[in-house]
């Protein structure tokens, strides 16, 4: 039986036991200290194409198309998507948000897109795509390119684009609501490129005969493509049918018909009306984005100051479009355009086309400006040379010299004159050393204030003027209109009569100089004050507002009316008016202005006949009764009875 001492100790076997254990717990901190990173993880794939996706979306979003396209398995390929894309949204910018990436069973990886454009002229436009991703070589998240990565939409061949639908242009209309401005026929005229043997000799030829810079025409022919038509001039069907045949005669002429918002003729009331033409690059430029190279836009007058509304706005819409050939395959987003509103104003065709007539043989800087007395609404509005923009009629400061004397003989008549009385009319007169004389008139013996007035004396009004005070002028004038802001939504400058300084300028104040001033509309409604008995506001569109200044009394009215009858019967305007049916009344004037000796002039006549007031200036005239008088005469035998 062995001994006790022999056998194995129990202590031994407890350690090892314990060892192993110490030993297993130790592995086991291992693998959690692996799993736990400190050993190098395995990274998570979701969030790794979550991280990419989002930087491809990052990018984009900031305009960085290279660096987005960078994230791609085809970066060249998709650089040139997303740059056209942009492009054909006009240069839009585009904020992507990318959602939740999901792994799919063939190891890719997708997350959807949520793409919102802020498209200029159209506005924010949401939208989705899907980026599919998948692992490259080297185990990094690509973002796979194709068509629907920019939108949903997208196929082979196909790109993002916008297009507009533009209304017609609304017309400028008449008192009674008839188109001033509509489309009418017109030929463009030009030369086709490849049928132009020597582009010198046939662009001079016709550049001379269609009346525009035939060095800058050369040179737009020169830099045609060979095909290319290249345009001179778009002429009204009558102006082309009398040049029509010395335009055919012309080696490479050709010509194209076509319609344009055009008025009655040319000259009709162009200043005022204004021009429609293309867009220039700057003008587009500073339109924000609701202008587009190639539309038609007013460039002056009332087509540019109501372009907004005779225009209105087009449609717009976002599209996809063939990238090869441009066409819409289908239409994504639509943007409704505002309805274009025709602007009514108050003019008259048929007195504008007799102011038009009158001014016929005028070559010089001219207006000619009709009022109706009893309502104040302007009947016509014409002014040469017919290509300025300048509207002198409405715009045109000028001195109105004697016609400013039927104001004058106003404020004198509420001062006791009596128009029988004689009033002197010397051959000079001289105020403070300044020397006055008379321009059209001049009287021996004891001639009658009515006779004064009748041949435009100056001396004779400048000897009364110490019988007014020095707002007399200012304030009566107001009665008139002078010197009265305009209520009409159309610009008109300022007419002005301030209170004169000193005795000189009161002197020729007396006689429209000094610093009174005025415009031919103004002037206009001078005479219509005296035809209708009180001032009634220019009215130059059918809603501006109606305003009146105070009746005139009797007994200054009915001495006016017979003072500026005089002048037609054997004054200053009988050789022109005389024989004019309809019994006009009427006022010259001859009007300083600059320096010189003696200081250039202009030409004034107003006058009125029934309801009908009108104004004539014409620039550097010698005088009011041989130069503007005659005009006023051919306008009332075209306007009739």
């Amino acid at each position: 039986m062995p001994s006790r001492s022999s056998r194995p100790r129990r202590a031994p076997r407890r350690g090892l036991a314990l060892a192993a254990l110490l030993a297993a717990v130790a592995a086991v901190a291992v693998v959690v200290f692996l799993v736990a990173g400190g050993g190098g993880s395995r990274p998570d794939p979701r969030a790794q194409a979550q991280a990419a996706v989002a930087r491809f979306a990052t990018d984009w979003s900031a305009g960085r198309d290279a660096a987005a396209a960078a994230a791609t398995n085809q970066p060249a390929v998709a650089r040139r998507a997303l740059v056209a894309n942009r492009r054909g949204l006009d240069g839009a910018r585009v904020a992507v948000r990318a959602g939740a990436a999901m792994l799919l069973e063939d190891g890719r990886a997708r997350a959807p897109l949520a793409v919102t454009w802020r498209i200029p002229a159209i506005g924010t436009w949401r939208s989705t795509a899907t980026a599919t991703l998948r692992r490259d070589e080297q185990g990094d998240w690509r973002v796979v390119y194709s068509p629907t990565l920019i939108d949903r939409h997208l196929r082979a061949g196909t790109r993002l684009g916008t297009a507009a639908t533009a209304p017609t242009r609304a017309s400028i209309l008449d008192r009674a609501g008839q188109a001033i401005v509509r489309e009418r026929a017109v030929v463009a005229v030009g030369l086709e490129r490849d049928q132009v043997h020597d582009v010198a000799a046939s662009a001079r030829a016709l550049a001379k005969m269609v009346d525009i810079d035939p060095d800058a025409y050369i040179e737009q022919v020169r830099g045609a493509g060979p095909k290319q038509f290249v345009e001179a001039v778009t002429l009204r069907s009558g102006d082309f049918a009398k040049v029509a045949a010395r335009v055919r005669a012309v080696p490479g002429a050709q010509t194209v018909d076509g319609r344009a918002p055009l008025a009655p003729t040319r000259a009709f009331a162009r200043a005022f009306l204004g021009t429609v033409g293309a867009a220039t690059a700057e003008q587009v430029a500073r339109s924000g984005g609701t202008i587009a190279a190639g539309d038609d836009i007013g460039q002056s007058g009332l087509q540019q100051q109501f372009d907004g509304q005779l225009r209105g706005s087009a449609s717009r819409s976002v599209v996809t479009r063939d990238a090869a050939t441009g066409d819409v395959v289908a239409t994504l987003h639509r943007v409704p355009g505002r309805a274009p509103r025709a602007v009514r104003t108050t003019l008259s065709q048929r007195a504008q086309a007799a102011a038009e007539s009158a001014l016929g043989g005028v070559t010089g800087n001219a207006a000619v400006v009709v009022v109706q007395p009893s309502s104040g609404d302007v009947l016509a509005v014409a002014n040469r040379p017919t290509d300025m923009t300048f509207d002198r009629g409405l715009g045109g400061i000028y001195p109105p010299g004697s016609t400013f004397k039927v104001v004058t003989t106003a404020a004198l008549l509420r001062r006791g004159l009596d128009p029988g009385a004689t009033v002197p009319c010397p051959r000079t007169i001289t105020v403070d050393g300044r020397s006055f004389k008379n321009f059209e008139g001049e009287a021996g013996g004891s001639p009658s204030f009515a006779d004064d007035f009748a041949i435009s004396c100056n001396t004779a009004f400048i000897g009364l003027a110490g019988r007014l005070h020095d707002g007399d002028l200012t304030s009566v004038a107001r009665d008139f209109g002078l010197g009265r802001d305009s209520t009409s939504a159309v610009a008109i400058a300022r007419s002005r009569v301030p209170a004169p300084a000193g005795a000189v300028a009161h002197a020729a104040a007396m006689i429209g100089q000094d610093r009174v001033t005025a415009t031919p509309l103004a002037m206009a409604g001078v005479a219509a004050t005296v035809s209708a008995g009180r001032w009634h506001a220019p009215r130059l569109l059918s809603d501006d507002r109606s305003t009146t200044g105070p009746r005139l009394p009797s007994d200054e009215l009915a001495p006016l009316r017979s003072l500026m009858r005089g002048v037609i019967t054997h004054g200053t305007g009988a050789s022109a008016l005389s024989s004019t049916p309809g019994e006009p009344i009427g006022k010259s004037g001859t009007a300083e202005y600059g320096t010189g000796n003696p200081p250039p002039t202009h030409a004034w006549f107003i006058a009125a006949r029934g309801d009908l007031a009108i104004a004539v200036l014409i620039e550097h005239g010698s005088s009011g009764g041989a130069v503007a008088a005659p005009v006023v005469a051919r306008f009332l035998r075209a306007y009739g009875t």
